[in-house]
């Protein structure tokens, strides 16, 4: 079959889902390096790609708004959507005039039977793989050759300029390492007095300079300054003035990244430095931070607790109802997560331990640590 001059990819989903969505952008443009990509997102969730040097042309999806299918219709050899929605499903029909490959539960034939019928490469929806495999499965169905997955988000000049005077500014000249205390939903939120207490531990144990971030949420800032008051060592506050691809930027030149179970925390993986994560209900098997340079058929390490790969670390309480999936106990996102609200200040700085320091007794001590409440 001729090599596909024309590509869309559809990722109608969010923020994290868009960035391991990126392994797949790599695999194409070395199988077809004369096709033009294109990405479908939602509004709000893809926007750095538009750095990406492989993607031709970002779309975006409003909310209630379908007038990405006037510019899409027909216009595509190649069309993809990277999970089993309706909505990305039908904009791959709508897409795609040669191939068409989408995902499908499997969960009712009557529901499944259109995509089935109507793509041309139809893959059954894989619930407890890391959702960069996803890459993996379309590629193996378009006969793609296996090659590394690899996140990767892009950033160019001008984000190094602003990345520069933004820690010129605040004179941070020593070697530092990133907070990022917050994510989308209340119930992933882990006490703020802790980071306080880790972050003043890490600056006076290792000789680093604390900088903490925040998303342009006004909430978020007004919370990241007091979070700052909580500390002896006073970081270095970037409050919402950065994009996902400065803020990967400032990332990749830190010495350290810790953060809690959100996108940020991916940003963090792709850029290969040491990073602790903590984790609440999450299904660990699907959200591990993706390892650029593990197995490319890597999953999380264990089901709980103490969870490494490379230096990749990720703590998950060891409880019997951990994990569950749901947005915190009552399901509603809007609660503290008892499971994430019981990992304590020195599990937290035994896992730095073992990334920042090598102490081979650290993980003897907090894998019993976790299985305690």
């Amino acid at each position: 079959m001729k090599p596909p001059e024309s590509i869309l990819i559809v990722c109608i989903r969010l923020i994290g889902d868009v960035i391991l969505t990126t392994p797949l952008i790599g695999l194409l443009k070395e199988a077809y390096p004369e096709a033009a990509i294109d990405i479908l997102v939602g509004k709000g969730t893809g926007e750095f790609l538009e750095k990406d040097p492989r993607v031709r042309r970002v779309l975006y999806s409003e909310k209630g708004g379908k007038g990405y299918f006037r510019e899409i219709f027909r216009r595509y050899d190649l069309a993809i959507n990277m999970n089993a929605s309706d909505r990305g499903n039908s904009a791959v029909l709508f897409a795609g005039r040669r191939q068409r490959v989408g995902f499908y539960l499997g969960r009712s034939f009557w529901k499944d039977v259109w995509k089935r019928l109507f793509f041309t490469h139809s893959l059954e929806f894989q619930e407890n793989i890391p959702v960069a495999r996803y890459c993996e499965l379309v590629a193996d169905a378009l006969s793609i050759p296996g090659k590394r997955l690899q996140v990767k988000v892009f950033w160019d000049a001008t984000d190094e300029s602003k990345v520069s005077a933004i820690l010129k500014g605040h004179n941070c000249a020593t070697p530092f390492f990133v907070v990022h205390p917050f994510a989308r939903w209340i119930y992933k939120y882990w006490k703020f007095d802790r980071f306080a207490a880790v972050s003043d531990a890490i600056a006076e144990r290792y000789g680093l300079q604390p900088v903490w971030t925040s998303s342009p949420a006004a909430e978020e800032k007004r919370l990241l300054n007091e979070a700052a008051d909580l500390c002896r060592t006073r970081p270095v506050l970037i409050a919402g003035e950065l994009t996902l691809n400065q803020m990967t930027c400032l990332i990749s030149r830190a010495a350290f990244y810790l953060g809690l179970d959100t996108a940020v925390t991916h940003l963090a993986a792709s850029t290969g430095i040491p990073m602790v994560a903590l984790y609440g209900p999450t299904f660990t098997s699907r959200w591990f931070p993706w390892h650029n340079d593990g197995d490319p058929a890597q999953g999380s390490p264990e089901t709980r607790g103490v969870l490494q790969r490379g230096n990749i670390v990720v703590l998950q309480k060891d409880l019997e109802c951990v994990p569950c999936g749901k947005a915190g106990c009552d399901d509603g996102g809007d609660a503290e997560s008892p499971c994430l609200a019981a990992i304590g200040v020195d599990e937290v700085l035994m896992a730095v331990g073992l990334l920042l320091k090598d102490e081979a007794v650290a993980r003897s001590v907090i894998e019993e640590k976790m299985k305690h409440v």
